[in-house]
């Protein structure tokens, strides 16, 4: 079985049994990335992200983590992309709400006119990236991709895969693992 999704089981961060997911969609597992949240497992978790990266040959300014889930993530993606290749890249993230006193805004950093690598947790139906295009675009910021931990490999009502509609919209999403990764 592929690490990601052995290490995703020994720390129960993928489960079993009747869910209903923030899609709406009822699922007979359960994907919660924050079990990964343990010194460890972040590190793992995080190179995991970064021999993504290489692999894919990602060229990017930024690397954007949409709040919540996605914060802990790029940061911990970002120290260790600079590790392994000694190449400094700004974080960026933003609010679920707009901050009306001091710096102001939903966002933390500068995408303006970046080259931008979203890194979040699981591809389900595409809203949070979709969420995240509409921040980038806010910015006149470029998506070089996006990394998730998880693709669910849904399919929407037409049989068409999540990532493929994304993909056909121009979004290249990649996955650590997918879950169709379980039955190798």
């Amino acid at each position: 079985m592929q690490p990601f999704l052995e290490k995703a089981i020994e720390l129960e961060a993928l489960k079993f049994g009747d869910f209903t997911l923030k899609s709406g969609l009822k699922s007979s597992y359960f994907f919660d990335i924050s079990e990964f949240f343990k010194n460890d497992a972040l590190k793992m978790l995080s190179d995991l992200y970064v021999e993504k990266i290489i692999e894919e040959d990602l060229v990017f300014d930024v690397i954007f983590g949409p709040a919540y889930k996605g914060i802990p993530l790029a940061s911990a993606v970002g120290i260790s992309y600079y590790e392994k290749t000694g190449q400094s890249i700004d974080l960026v993230f933003d609010r679920k709400e707009i901050k009306d006193h001091g710096e102001g805004g939903n966002i933390i950093g500068n995408l303006n006119s970046k080259n931008v690598l979203i890194i979040d947790d699981v591809l389900t139906a595409g809203t949070a990236i979709k969420n995240s295009l509409e921040v980038l675009k806010t910015q006149k910021a470029s998506l070089v991709g996006v990394i998730v931990a998880l693709d669910r490999e849904e399919k929407n009502e037409s049989n068409v895969s999540y990532r493929e509609n994304l993909e056909k919209d121009g979004i290249q999403v990649y996955s650590i693992a997918k879950i169709s990764d379980l039955k190798k």
